[in-house]
């Protein structure tokens, strides 16, 4: 993999969409500090400078948009990977975070980019190694110690590569049983849009939830975000 690592930027999605014809297939970019980090749907990924991971893979070969979501779920397990190295025990909370306790510890935000037209995938991680805050958790929160970063970084990518080739080879239907297994949401009762206390029950491949409603209804949608108010 080609590694850039950077002191400030932007976001590291933002560096990889504006160099993206000069950076090859695979490359990593890597920064001490965001000053505008980005989460899914508009929302603000903050971190103080050094504490975590911000990074961003590029995948040029990516040629299949319907499949985006699946990245998600590769960069989700490769981050749970990674954190039950460390004897951490984490779960995705669908579609795009990592909780561990109840708190998320790691956000996920995957991106198409197209130009001429589709020419390929930045996953940008957000995981939160040495930080401390009441709003979310983190290793060193965890464990009670500070970890370098870049041993971590590696330690995802390298676990990224393998769920990455599983999806190459077509056997994406294994990281899919994975990611159900370690469900942050699965049977739990939150209130959701409006179909009010809903208990979620599976994710799909094609990146929908099934999920039931308070009347035993049976819904299947696809989300951007599910909120955790819970019953």
């Amino acid at each position: 993999m080609n590694y850039i690592e950077l002191d400030e930027v932007d976001s590291t999605n933002n560096y990889v969409k504006r160099n993206l014809d000069r950076l090859p297939n695979y490359s990593v970019v890597k920064c001490n500090y965001q000053t505008a980090g980005r989460g899914r749907n508009g929302h603000i990924w903050k971190s103080k400078r050094g504490q975590d991971l911000l990074m961003s893979i590029l995948v040029k070969d990516f040629k299949n948009p319907h499949d985006l979501h699946k990245m998600t779920q590769i960069a989700a397990c490769s981050v749970i990977g990674l954190l039950d190295r460390y004897g951490i025990e984490a779960k995705i909370k669908w579609p795009n975070d990592v909780f561990v306790d109840d708190l998320k510890i790691c956000g996920i935000l995957v991106e198409a980019i197209y130009q001429d037209g589709l020419e390929g995938v930045v996953i940008g991680i957000g995981l939160n190694v040495n930080s401390i805050s009441g709003e979310y958790t983190s290793m060193k929160m965890k464990l009670g110690q500070e970890y370098l970063i870049k041993p971590i970084m590696i330690a995802i990518l390298t676990y990224f590569k393998i769920y990455h080739n599983l999806y190459q080879q077509g056997c994406y239907d294994q990281i899919l049983d994975y990611a159900n297994n370690i469900s942050y949401l699965k049977n739990k009762q939150v209130v959701f849009q409006d179909y009010g206390i809903v208990t979620f029950t599976k994710l799909n491949e094609d990146g929908t939830v099934d999920f039931i409603d308070s009347n035993y209804q049976q819904h299947n949608i696809l989300v951007n975000e599910i909120s955790l108010h819970r019953e």
